[in-house]
């Protein structure tokens, strides 16, 4: 029987750094990972493997996860919202809980979201992104001049909320175009304001959270139409 296989000149496999390789792989196991390799001496090393693609983790003595700030790498998968409900699922079964921040942790993820950042007990952050191109046109939405002030500043705040885990940033970022909104269309202070409700209710900003609740409520919009809007962002009203 013929195959057809498909060969490249090369293939990438992340090797990322560990506290210890048996806490390491235990965690990326619940998370549905298969440990092929595991070794503890004379030093420690392990490879985990999905679905065809595999990261390596290497022990580092002396290695603090909460100062891992850089070590990481990227996987592309076709449906990154599937995977995202299965490890939050997988999360809450391994610790009872659903962590959000703290090691370790995952982000969140809004409806139409483009990727996570699952970050394992050892710091490192590992974002999965939907295949295709519009993570990348999300990104760049940012940089679009032909938008307006407010427009733009959602959009940055979409990145620094998303794509850098920056949510003080993404509320800086609101909180000053809000200041200068009164030309703007009420959908978007509608949404630039479901943006920062979701921040404030996320940092315990209860005071925040109640005022940008309240000018939501004196938007010219219908109420059907902020309902939407709101939930996009997974906001209740």
């Amino acid at each position: 029987m013929e195959q057809n296989i498909t060969l490249k000149d090369g293939l990438t496999i992340p090797q990322l750094p560990c506290i210890n390789i048996e806490e390491t792989v235990v965690f990326w196991e619940a998370m549905g990972y298969t440990t092929t390799y595991k070794m503890t001496r004379p030093y420690q090393y392990g490879v985990v493997e999905r679905n065809g693609y595999a990261i390596h983790f290497g022990r580092v003595k002396g290695m603090d996860a909460a100062s891992n700030l850089y070590s990481g790498c990227l996987v592309l998968v076709c449906d990154v919202a599937a995977v995202y409900k299965e490890f939050s699922q997988r999360l809450k079964k391994h610790l009872g809980r659903v962590p959000h921040s703290g090691i370790p942790r995952i982000s969140g993820m809004k409806p139409g979201a483009t990727r996570f950042t699952l970050t394992d007990v050892s710091g490192n952050s590992i974002i999965f992104v939907q295949y295709g191109e519009q993570d990348d046109e999300t990104y760049q939405k940012a940089d679009d001049r032909r938008q307006t002030p407010l427009q733009r500043s959602i959009a940055i705040a979409i990145r620094f909320r998303d794509y850098k885990e920056d949510a003080k940033a993404a509320a800086k970022t609101l909180d000053a175009a809000l200041k200068k909104s009164r030309e703007e269309a009420p959908a978007d202070v509608a949404e630039a304001l479901a943006i920062r409700i979701d921040l404030a209710h996320a940092a315990n900003e209860s005071r925040r959270e109640a005022e940008c609740r309240q000018l939501l409520a004196q938007v010219d919009l219908p109420v059907p139409e902020k309902k939407r809007i709101a939930a996009r962002h997974e906001v209740r009203l």
